[in-house]
Formats: structure tokens, C-alpha cells, sequence
């Protein structure tokens, strides 16, 4: 197996790993199973394999910025394992400690491939085979279309499906950034938009637009050139929303969803009273936390909605640090937009760590840590570079410009 084999082999697993969730197969008949049916455990055990394979034993050395990565997420899956000890209900948390172990066992896969092929191949690999997967979750919510409810496929929930049809969505503003199958990619974009609105999750129009701002950003785009790209998809999508069914519905649902409820009623799904309970708890232990799991333990919701309240309130003042820390690399290759980073992953990385402010617990939120250590790996290929790189006519300045 060649290098470029390797990565788009851990590029599909990693898509495999972010897209299964917590599905079992256990549903196909209607029942609850053990963790050992889900496919996520599966391909988290592939990746290590594949990491540690013969065709991967030859190493290049390690970065300064990949090891202060890596070691950032290590010590907060070690931390919130440890907190299983003070945690009030053992069995919750051990559940929870085991999908941060799938998790740190993806990363610790990554982190290592990303020594023996080029990060950017694996990040390639990700992104055809999400794409392939998000179109399918969209022709098939298409084909079901009710304009009463919020959309989704699969059992994963509206919210769910809005992140992965913004996702879809950058995926087709990347393409078109590129300059590749400009006119699908529009199609794709409009198609992807409409149906974020017909989810009604207003943490996944958060995510598409900030992914949206950072993709023009790392892909350097100049003003003039995002007046006018915007201009063309602005008239697209009015024209799908005003002689398609699906539009019409979308429409419907951001008023409903986006301008009565949030806006002129103000109503935030009981996020406000979720966020107090998660701050309260956080505070009987402000130092250690109340342990994994706590927050749904002590009778409150399944989580807070909240990545950062989450480990606040289940590992204290430390566990915030430790979250800090480790976003640290991945948030300062959002700003300084290197160029050997593929720009589709800062995008992503963003978006999904603005939706975790909304929606989703530590194993919800994968794609923040995943993605955002993908990112980081690729700034570290050797002399800094994973190869040439053509910059399109779009761009601010040419290539060695001023």
C-alpha cells in the first residue's frame, strides 16, 4: 500500500468514524445492544491498525506544533478519564470515558499517519468521501419531505442533520473556490443551504455561515470577488426558494424557527436554563469539576449543550484549562490560515466549534478535536509545505507577492 493509498484509507475511516455517531446495529432490529455493535468502535479499532501496520512503520520525526497538539487533547482525555473516580453515577461515566477513549484512539491514529503520509492526503480522502455520504443524506431527506417538521434522516436528528448539510454545504463553496465543478458545486451549495433551514437548527446556520467567512478567509479572496460570488449565490438561492417546494418549505421554516421563535420571542429551547444548571453545578466543584458524566447524574438534561459548560461543570476550572489548551493550536491556525493547510478543515473546524457552543456533548463534538488536529498536522510535512500549490486568480496576491 502506497503512501497515497494510506491516507485516503485513513481518510475514509476518520469520514466513517465523524458519520456513524452512535448508530448500532443493533437498531435493525429494533433493540438496544452493546457498544460492540456500533460501527464507531469498529472503526476507531481499523485506524489504530492501520497506523500501526507495517506499511506505517517508517517515521518521518514528529513537529513541535504537532506534539503540543496532540499532547493538549492527550491530557484532557486523560483528566476527564480520572474524573471517573469522583464521578456520582460510575456507570454513566464509564460510558462516557469509553467514547473518549474512541475519540483519543482516533486522534493518537491520526497523529501517527500523519508521520508517514502527507496529513493533506488524508484530509483529501475525508472530504470526497463526506461529501459522497452528505449528498446521499440529502437526496434521501428530499425524497421525504414533510414542511410541518424539522428534517432529518437516519434517526440522527435535526440538529444533527443541520451540521452535517452545512458541512455539505462548505464542501460545495470549497469546490467552487477552486474552481471545480463550479456549476454543480452552486447547485450543491443552494440545495445544502435549503435544506440547513428545513432542519430548523439554528446551530447549524451558525456553523455554515461562520465556516463560510473562514473559507473566504483561508482561501484569501478579495473582496471584489466575494461581493460578486455572493451576489450569484444570493440570487440562486431566491430562485430556488421561490419556484422549488423544498425552497418554499425552507423559507417557512426559517421564519418560524430564525424570526418568531428566536427573535421576536426569544426563545432558546431552554438552552439559558440548561447553561445555568451546568454553571451551578461547575460551581460545587469549582476546581475538579463533578466528575464525568455528572451533569446528567444529577438529574439535569443528557448534557449542556455546551462544550465549554460541559467540562466546567463535570471537570471544573481544570478542565477548562486543559479544553484551552488544546484548542489552542487549531484556533491559531484558524488566524495565521498557513498554506499548507487545507482551508476546507479550518472552515469545518470552526464551524463545528461554534455549533458545540449550541448543541452536542464531548463525543457530539469529535469533529471539533479531529478536524482541528488534521488541521494543525498538515503545518508540519517536512520543510513546512505538502507541495506546490497553484494559487488561483482570485486570490489577494500572487504567490510570492507583496
Amino acid at each position: 500500500m502506497n503512501g497515497l493509498r494510506l491516507g485516503t484509507g485513513a481518510g475514509v475511516l476518520l469520514a466513517g468514524f465523524l458519520v456513524a455517531g452512535r448508530w448500532s446495529f443493533s437498531r435493525l432490529g429494533g433493540g438496544e445492544g452493546s457498544m460492540a455493535l456500533e460501527p464507531r468502535l469498529w472503526i476507531a479499532a481499523l485506524l489504530l491498525a492501520l497506523a500501526f501496520s507495517p506499511q506505517a512503520a517508517v517515521l518521518r520525526p514528529s513537529t513541535p506544533r504537532a506534539q503540543r497538539a496532540w499532547l493538549g487533547w492527550a491530557g484532557f482525555f486523560v483528566y476527564f478519564t480520572i474524573s471517573v473516580a469522583w464521578a456520582p453515577d460510575l456507570e454513566l461515566a464509564a460510558t462516557k470515558a469509553a467514547e473518549l477513549g474512541m475519540i483519543a484512539a482516533v486522534a493518537a491514529a491520526l497523529v501517527r499517519l500523519a508521520r508517514v503520509v502527507e496529513p493533506r492526503d488524508i484530509s483529501a480522502g475525508l472530504w470526497r468521501t463526506l461529501t459522497i455520504v452528505f449528498l446521499v443524506f440529502a437526496f434521501m431527506a428530499m425524497a421525504n419531505t414533510d414542511p410541518d417538521t424539522r428534517m432529518s434522516v437516519l434517526g440522527g436528528g435535526p440538529n444533527v442533520f443541520g451540521r452535517n448539510m452545512a458541512l455539505l454545504g462548505l464542501c460545495c463553496i470549497d469546490a467552487v473556490l477552486r474552481g471545480r465543478r463550479r456549476a454543480a458545486a452552486v447547485a450543491g451549495l443552494c440545495v445544502a443551504a435549503m435544506l440547513v433551514l428545513l432542519s430548523g437548527s439554528r446551530g447549524a446556520l451558525v456553523a455554515i455561515g461562520s465556516g463560510t467567512f473562514a473559507l473566504l478567509w483561508g482561501h484569501r479572496v478579495r473582496p471584489g470577488r466575494m461581493a460578486q460570488a455572493g451576489l450569484v449565490l444570493l440570487v440562486a438561492a431566491i430562485a430556488f426558494a421561490v419556484f422549488t417546494d423544498v425552497g418554499r418549505a425552507a423559507l417557512e421554516m426559517f421564519r418560524e424557527r430564525v424570526i418568531r421563535l428566536t427573535i421576536e420571542e426569544e426563545h432558546d429551547s431552554g438552552r439559558s436554563a440548561i447553561y445555568d444548571q451546568a454553571i451551578a453545578l461547575g460551581w460545587q466543584g469549582p476546581i475538579y469539576g463533578d466528575g464525568l458524566a455528572g451533569f446528567p447524574a444529577r438529574g439535569y438534561f443528557v448534557y449542556p449543550h455546551n462544550i465549554a459548560l460541559e467540562a466546567w461543570a463535570e471537570g471544573g476550572a481544570i478542565g477548562v484549562v486543559l479544553l484551552l489548551m488544546a484548542l489552542r493550536e487549531p484556533v491559531g491556525a484558524l488566524v495565521q490560515r498557513p498554506r499548507a493547510v487545507a482551508p476546507i478543515d479550518l472552515a469545518a473546524f470552526l464551524a463545528l466549534l461554534l455549533g458545540a457552543q449550541f448543541s452536542g456533548d464531548f463525543f457530539d463534538s469529535r469533529g471539533v478535536i479531529l478536524l482541528g488536529l488534521l488541521a494543525v498536522l498538515q503545518r508540519g510535512g517536512g520543510d513546512g509545505s505538502h507541495g506546490p500549490r497553484r494559487d488561483p486568480p482570485w486570490r489577494a496576491t500572487p504567490r510570492g507577492g507583496t
